[in-house]
């Protein structure tokens, strides 16, 4: 018979135990790689609220009075007169360039929150934050009038049918291949347009789960 110390015991138990382990670890299967990825990405796209997936292309009728009561919606706090005279300007500039009334209205609030006097530290002027240099490169290349910068950052009408110019243009460019292309108004880098698209999400839900801006688009259709 042999005899063990409780010493010998104890290290013949270690090593059992740590033969079991590294069968059990052996016997895991690990995903692929692309599988993880899908698997976290049904995860992140259930947690989106469908009900505000399309929201941004409900068709808004795009009157003074519709965009001034958006406008009401995200900044309550606007002088009235102040914010149907800008509805009216919104509402000119968005008839010829065909840019949903929902979609502009989250924009001006994220970039400016309807302050006509902002400057970025990147130079971005007006509501609409518009970046004269750099889009006056592209409006050149594509044989378009080069904006006035004085004029952008003095006349807001001007200043929103450039805005709502540059969305056209956008629109055009990106819309069959990202659902999601007026985040671009912001940055085409991934990054900074998702964490964006964030922000303007924010403004589309607020518009979306208003009471009285829903009541008064049946009223008026």
């Amino acid at each position: 018979m042999i005899n063990l110390t409780m010493n010998q015991l104890t290290k013949a138990a270690t090593l059992l135990l740590a033969v079991f382990f590294l069968q059990s670890c052996s016997s895991v299967k690990t995903l692929p790689k692309k599988e993880r990825h899908n698997n976290i990405t049904k995860k992140i796209k259930s947690s989106l609220p469908p009900k505000f997936e399309n929201f941004d292309r409900k068709p808004y009728p795009n009157e003074a009075f519709v965009i001034a009561n958006m406008i009401s919606v995200v900044q309550p706090e606007l002088d009235e007169e102040e914010r149907d005279t800008i509805a009216s300007q919104i509402s000119l500039a968005i008839k010829k360039y065909k840019i949903e009334p929902q979609i502009i209205v989250a924009i001006i609030d994220t970039e400016s929150d309807f302050r006509a006097d902002k400057i970025s530290i990147t130079g971005d002027l007006s509501v609409a934050q518009i970046n004269v240099e750099v889009w006056n490169k592209e409006f050149i290349r594509m044989r378009k009038l080069p904006m006035i910068k004085e004029k952008i950052k003095m006349d807001q009408e001007y200043a929103l049918m450039k805005m709502a110019e540059i969305l056209n243009i956008i629109k055009k460019r990106y819309a069959k291949k990202d659902r999601r292309w007026y985040a671009r108004y912001h940055s085409n880098t991934h990054r900074y347009k998702n964490e964006y698209l964030h922000k303007l999400e924010i403004r589309l839900k607020m518009l979306a789960t208003s009471a009285d801006l829903n009541t008064q688009i049946a009223q008026t259709n």
